[in-house]
């Protein structure tokens, strides 16, 4: 339940970028967006299953902060990772900014 004023004031935020989209549409997309990187690998299928109970027929695409996923590109390269054959590193460099904008 400590999540709830999170994830409405977060709601709020993103609603305020977005005056013309569904709110159902940036609600969903809150929710998933914001609990998505404390899950277990294990538990993602059951939560978006329960997402996409709870919000049926809706279909959101994640949000994409290119800069920030090009800057930790040019980072992983400098330092000889293999960025493009572990893309889901990128996933997590979005969700940990994703958390950072929630508890800022």
């Amino acid at each position: 339940l400590r999540n709830i004023l999170s994830v409405l004031r977060t709601a709020g935020t993103v609603k305020r970028d977005n005056l013309e989209a569904s709110e159902l549409l940036l609600m969903m997309r809150t929710l998933r967006d914001m609990n998505m990187s404390k899950m277990i690998q294990e538990d993602v299928p059951l939560f978006l299953s329960l997402i996409a109970d709870l919000f049926p027929g809706i279909q959101a695409d994640k949000a994409v902060f290119q800069t920030i996923e090009d800057a930790a590109e040019v980072v992983a390269k400098e330092r000889n990772l293999q960025w493009k054959e572990a893309s889901e590193w990128a996933g997590k460099v979005v969700q940990l900014l994703e958390t950072y904008y929630v508890r800022h």
